[in-house]
């Protein structure tokens, strides 16, 4: 006998992170936030969102190179991930967990490798 089921469908589908994926010569917590950074800028394929009323829609992940006032290279990491309110104040939930997804693209094969 068949079975009635609704599927909802998210919104913001995801591309699914598999730990293998990342590249091994990655160390540091620095490096990690450098290269999820660089994937979600690759998976979300030039998506913007609007942060301020009025303004220019922005990369909803970029990845940047500057140079501060000490004179230091430095990466610039911005995301706007979008997230569910109810699950961060969940009180049994990990504050990462209330993350939606961004996009249903896998980023690049060249972030796959070392």
């Amino acid at each position: 006998m068949a079975q009635n089921r609704t599927v909802i469908q998210d919104p913001w589908p995801m591309a699914a992170l598999s730990l293998s994926s990342i590249p091994s010569n990655i160390n540091s917590y620095e490096r990690l936030a450098v290269w999820v950074c660089q994937s979600l800028q690759s998976s979300a394929n030039g998506e913007q969102v609007n942060v301020v009323s009025g303004a220019s829609s922005v990369p909803i992940a970029q990845v940047q190179v500057a140079v501060t006032a000490d004179n230091t290279d430095r990466f610039v990491l911005t995301a706007y991930i979008p997230m569910d309110r109810d699950a961060l104040n969940s009180g049994t939930q990990k504050t990462w967990m209330a993350a939606t997804d961004i996009s249903a693209a896998a980023p690049n094969s060249n972030l796959l490798s070392n």
